[in-house]
């Protein structure tokens, strides 16, 4: 079972099956700045991105994650990131990118499992 927690809004329940995270669904979005970090041919690459995100906290086999929403215009190479850290409401969040998959509006979901 999957909860989108945010300040005055609903609980809405979602399931983690793999089409649930290539569907859309509208939630108040934020913009935060992503600090991602994708493996080269020459190492490891860090990146910092501004976009727009939607949260959504789920329980991945009993460990905590987060599911993102990116909406486009996607930041470049954003889909190739193994690891992905952000502040949100004053808190830091970092974890390993699980899964990633295209979704129909043209965004970008991530499946992060937090460390």
């Amino acid at each position: 079972m999957m909860l989108v927690i945010f300040r005055q809004e609903p609980l809405y329940d979602f399931s983690i099956s793999r089409s649930a995270m290539k569907s859309t669904y509208r939630a108040s979005s934020a913009c935060l700045e992503l600090d991602f970090v994708r493996d080269t041919l020459f190492g490891p690459v860090a990146q910092r991105v501004e976009c727009h995100v939607q949260l959504a906290a789920i329980n991945l086999q009993g460990c905590p994650a987060l599911r993102l929403h990116v909406s486009p215009p996607l930041p470049a190479k954003l889909d190739r990131a193994h690891s992905v850290a952000f502040t949100w409401d004053g808190r830091s969040y970092r974890g390993v990118v699980r899964d990633h998959g295209r979704c129909g509006d043209g965004g970008l979901n991530l499946l992060l499992e937090l460390q």
